[in-house]
């Protein structure tokens, strides 16, 4: 993940060094007392450090690009999806700053992303049969639970809790005053949608034995160190609930590797690079691609 950030950041230095063409190779994009740094400086240093990598980006980028664009719109769905999962707005910032993203090499990211997937699952053909047994054989791993939760790190504390939430005490503001999951806490203990093998098999196990407004009993977490108490909110498990997930599902279990994706792309386009540097770069059978 490090490497293909680093990677993003250099095509897009790489990407601005190519717009910029006034003054030459030899104007000054940093200037100092002790001397100048050029834009062929730069560029070599690129060149040297990740040359090879930022290259077949770029390249991979252009041909998906030309075959299986993305539109905006797509882009902004799954970056506002990403970005609704956060508790605030600044815990979304922070996790960009923590991978050395900015929000414009994220949204670059999420595209490269889709126009992959695009690739990877064109001309697999779906119908309702093979979607229907495809949900027959995978229920399990696709129905999907909304719930809330309260983390108590101590057994007896959380039993007291318990006790309170069966007298009718209110759920969000328990969570607010006693939970220990920083996530989900100041959401009342909303954890949202989520398919049950996501979820950690203690916690799966339990929630999907409950009814829809049910507690659960306390669930000693192997994870956190603590007590669950789970309150069911929704559960989504027949094929029409889950026909959309079921599709997208089926399609990822059928899609072509990347490297497939790649190499044929790769030979259709007549790929040839004219730098001595990399005139080798595409002629391997062993692609590297983005992940």
């Amino acid at each position: 993940m490090k490497k293909l950030i680093m990677i993003a950041a250099a095509v897009i230095v790489l990407a601005s060094l190519a717009a910029c063409g006034n003054g030459g190779d030899n104007a000054a994009i940093v200037k100092t007392k002790s001397g100048n740094i050029t834009k062929e400086d730069f560029y070599n240093e690129l060149k040297k450090t990740n040359g090879e990598s930022v290259l077949q980006n770029m390249v991979y980028e252009n041909l998906l690009e030309k075959k299986y664009p993305v539109s905006k719109k797509a882009v902004d769905a799954k970056y506002n999806s990403v970005r609704k999962s956060f508790s605030t707005e600044d815990q979304f910032k922070q996790a960009l700053q923590q991978n050395n993203l900015t929000d414009s090499q994220f949204r670059r990211q999420i595209k490269d992303s889709l126009m992959m997937t695009k690739a990877q699952q064109a001309g697999i053909k779906v119908t309702d049969k093979a979607l229907k047994d495809y949900y027959n054989k995978n229920k399990e791993s696709l129905t999907e639970l909304k719930a809330s939760h309260i983390l108590i790190k101590e057994k007896d504390q959380a039993q007291s809790v318990l006790k309170q939430l069966k007298g009718g005490a209110d759920f969000a503001k328990l969570a607010k005053k006693y939970s220990i999951d920083t996530g989900s806490k100041d959401k009342g203990g909303e954890l949202g949608w989520f398919k049950q093998s996501t979820m950690v098999p203690e916690f799966s196990d339990a929630a999907v034995k409950l009814k829809v407004g049910e507690l659960s009993p306390l669930v000693k977490s192997t994870t956190d160190g603590g007590y669950h108490i789970i309150k069911l909110e929704g559960k989504k498990d027949s094929y029409a609930d889950l026909k959309s997930s079921v599709k997208e599902a089926y399609l990822a279990s059928k899609e072509k590797s990347q490297d497939e994706v790649i190499k044929k792309l790769i030979k259709d386009a007549n790929v040839q690079v004219k730098d001595s540097q990399f005139k080798d770069l595409f002629n391997s059978t062993a692609t590297t691609t983005q992940q």
